[in-house]
């Protein structure tokens, strides 16, 4: 398997990158295991996707990666990542590794029905995150770039000409983007607007009918939304989890963290993004760790 290649690669690398981010790095490429590829492939894999991604699948491009999500029923986000359209009949979704069995259990019944099928490219595709000048693959802003590599051949040749970084560091880069991921933790939870999914460019008011479109867009016309997407800092005894509840200090939960990355040395310190309710007043708490807005 390529995955288990590479790990053998980076243990006997003197080069291999660990540890906490470094928020003064301006470029850097690591190795992110958390991310992974689902691949839709068919003759009608961009119809087929156009009622469940919230973007436009008719349009996707296959020169850099576009945001997108898919929704249940109720408008929750339930994985969200990078799609690109290699050619008429792919698309490549890069999502968390923990969502890939859940979005392949919530479109089977639907895939029976479709001249596309689902690949689960888990074992067989690394994904590589670059940012900064020169990084290589496609990008998925002006800044940052995704490089999916099949063979162990064309990682190591990726990995030799770039400035290794851990995959903290990347969380780091996404944090300090605003740029929200999902996972198993926290699925299931947030309508696109308190991820700032539509700022983002993930979701199309104009493509038509998707799974829990309805709701998105009467939460979008409406503006009842409540919660909103807040990068904060946080010092405490453990790097916070996606899904820890933050509570203020009456003890009412206020937030719940998405992702989190430490900050240089400082192994007791970072940086997290989190959905907030509107109005919170801090210091919030985690098991000891506080919170307070980075904004």
């Amino acid at each position: 398997m390529l995955h288990a290649a590479w790990q053998n690669f980076i243990r006997a690398s003197t080069s291999a990158a660990a540890g906490p981010a470094d928020a003064t790095e301006p470029r850097g490429f690591a190795y992110v295991p958390d991310l992974r590829v689902a691949e839709f492939v068919g003759s009608d894999v961009r119809r087929f996707l156009q009622g469940y991604l919230t973007c436009d699948a008719l349009a996707l491009p296959g020169d850099r990666f576009q945001a997108a999500a898919v929704c249940n029923l109720k408008g929750r986000v339930v994985v969200n990542g990078w799609v690109t359209a290699p050619d008429a009949e792919r698309v490549r979704f890069v999502v968390h590794a923990s969502l890939l069995d859940g979005l392949e259990s919530m479109l089977r019944i639907y895939l029976r029905f479709s001249r596309t099928r689902l690949v689960d490219r888990r074992d067989d595709c690394l994904v590589f995150a670059g940012w900064g000048a020169d990084a290589p693959g496609m990008p998925i802003d002006a800044r940052r770039r995704l490089l999916l590599a099949e063979d162990l051949g064309a990682a190591e040749t990726a990995w030799a000409n770039q400035p290794h970084r851990s995959a903290e560091a990347w969380d780091d880069e996404l944090i300090m983007a605003g740029l929200p991921l999902v996972s198993a933790p926290t699925s299931d939870q947030f309508l696109p607007q308190m991820l700032d999914l539509p700022a983002l460019g993930a979701v199309d008011f104009a493509k038509g009918c998707y799974l829990g479109q309805e709701i998105v867009a009467r939460a979008q016309h409406r503006g009842q939304v409540k919660r909103h997407l807040m990068r904060l800092h946080w010092r405490g005894p453990a790097r916070p989890a996606p899904g820890d509840t933050l509570v203020d200090t009456n003890g009412r939960g206020r937030a719940i963290v998405l992702q989190s990355a430490r900050r240089g040395d400082a192994a007791s310190a970072g940086v997290a993004l989190a959905v907030v309710q509107d109005e919170t007043t801090y210091p919030l708490d985690c098991a000891g760790t506080a919170f307070g807005p980075l904004d």
